[in-house]
């Protein structure tokens, strides 16, 4: 078993019951669910995770529609940067500045300090996505698989995540799997 993260995509209405919502859209992929088709990719879930935020767009910190959780995974409160955010509409998160960030530091790093920070954070293509993603729609992708057909799943997130209306609220979940 192991911890990974998921990008989830939400309705705009979301932050209304942000809870009730995230539930009723992994619900499907519970391990210990009973559903059918049975899709299990994970049996616990918390709201973010360190070092996994999103930036937001400047001049809209303090927007009541984002999303940050006030504990971690084990009830310690999360001390915060200004500016990230574990999620929130797709308008107000700062997608081209994680990936310039993420290209101005792989540019800047020499192998030794390269292999100290995240790949993630150091990898335009991965600023963005992480191992899951979890469509409006409902589908899961397996953005670390491979390659099929025309694009890769990582392709797939980046479209997809990128083509995203402004109001769709995207937020990122630490899952147990």
């Amino acid at each position: 078993m192991a911890n990974e993260i998921v990008t989830v995509c939400l309705p705009p209405d979301t932050h209304q019951d942000l809870c009730a919502a995230i539930e009723s859209t992994m619900a499907p992929f519970d391990l210990n669910g009973d559903h059918q088709p049975y899709q299990g990719e994970w049996d616990q879930w918390w709201l973010g995770r360190p070092g996994e935020e999103f930036d937001v767009l400047p001049g809209h910190e303090n927007d009541p529609r984002l999303v940050r959780a006030p504990a971690d995974a084990h009830g310690n409160p999360r001390h915060r940067t200004p500016g990230e955010c574990d999620g929130g509409p797709r308008g107000l998160l700062d997608f081209t500045g994680m990936r310039t960030r993420a290209a101005q530091l792989a540019a800047t790093l020499d192998h030794y300090h390269a292999s100290r920070i995240p790949y993630r954070q150091r990898q335009p293509a991965w600023a963005i996505p992480t191992e899951h993603l979890l469509t409006l729609d409902g589908a899961w992708t397996h953005v670390n698989a491979t390659r099929t057909g025309s694009s890769s799943p990582l392709d797939f997130a980046n479209g997809y995540l990128d083509g995203l209306a402004p109001d769709i609220v995207i937020i990122r979940l630490r899952i147990h799997c």
